[in-house]
């Protein structure tokens, strides 16, 4: 009989635990589905020969603030009579965090690096099996380097150099600043403008229950134990 009861009570402990996970398990806030930013920035005259170059700024506002997972940056009208004079960078100014989508291609080590011309819009993103080190070294001085698709490049290399390394999972509210900088004499450039393309997920705000719920489902689970252990 004694079992029979205590059987019956425990029971309803796990009634009562259940609920309370239950409860707190409800009040967790999901993410929503994935979003998206998409802004565009002014361009600029690349002065020549000077290591400082030129920037842009697109500032992200807060109501658009998300956690990272894709970057693609688009040069709109990019122009330059000599590709290996020139870097771009991206930098998001919160953290200081700076990316290159390319640095001098064709310049390894030492060098004036390729002497093809860029002419035209140019995107960049982890994912975009272009090699705009290989297409450059395709012609020579007269060459235009065809708008597209390019992944991102470093130094002295046409080995891709991941966006998402440093920015995924960085949150999106802020500046991002664009430089192009030319770092070496005898050739011009400019850029129309570019765009920034963010996608990501949404930031899941921190649910915490509130005290007086908390202490009822403390005084709902002692009642169950309190059960458990009487006896008829």
């Amino acid at each position: 009989m004694n079992t029979t009861t205590n059987f019956k009570s425990l029971s309803g402990v796990g009634v009562v635990l259940a609920g309370t996970v239950s409860a707190i398990a409800g009040m967790t806030v999901l993410p929503a589905s994935a979003v998206t930013f998409t802004g565009t920035g002014t361009g600029f005259n690349i002065p020549d020969n000077n290591a400082t170059g030129a920037s842009s700024t697109i500032t992200v506002p807060t109501g658009s603030n998300f956690l990272i997972t894709n970057i693609t940056v688009t040069l709109n009208n990019l122009t330059h009579t000599f590709v290996g004079d020139l870097i771009a960078n991206l930098t998001y100014v919160p953290t200081n965090t700076t990316v290159t989508l390319f640095n001098r291609i064709g310049l390894v080590s030492s060098g004036q690096g390729d002497s093809s011309n860029f002419n035209g819009n140019y995107s960049f993103n982890d994912a975009f099996t272009g090699n705009i080190w290989s297409v450059a070294a395709s012609g020579d001085a007269s060459f235009n380097i065809p708008s597209g698709n390019y992944f991102p490049t470093g130094a002295d290399s046409g080995t891709l150099v991941p966006i998402l390394t440093s920015l995924g999972g960085s949150q999106t509210a802020g500046d991002w600043r664009l430089r192009i900088s030319d770092l070496s004499g005898g050739d011009a450039g400019s850029l129309g403008s570019w765009t920034l393309n963010l996608e990501g997920t949404p930031i899941a705000p921190v649910s915490v229950p509130e005290s007086n719920s908390v202490l009822g489902l403390l005084a709902l689970g002692l009642l169950g134990t309190a059960a458990a252990f009487k006896r008829h």
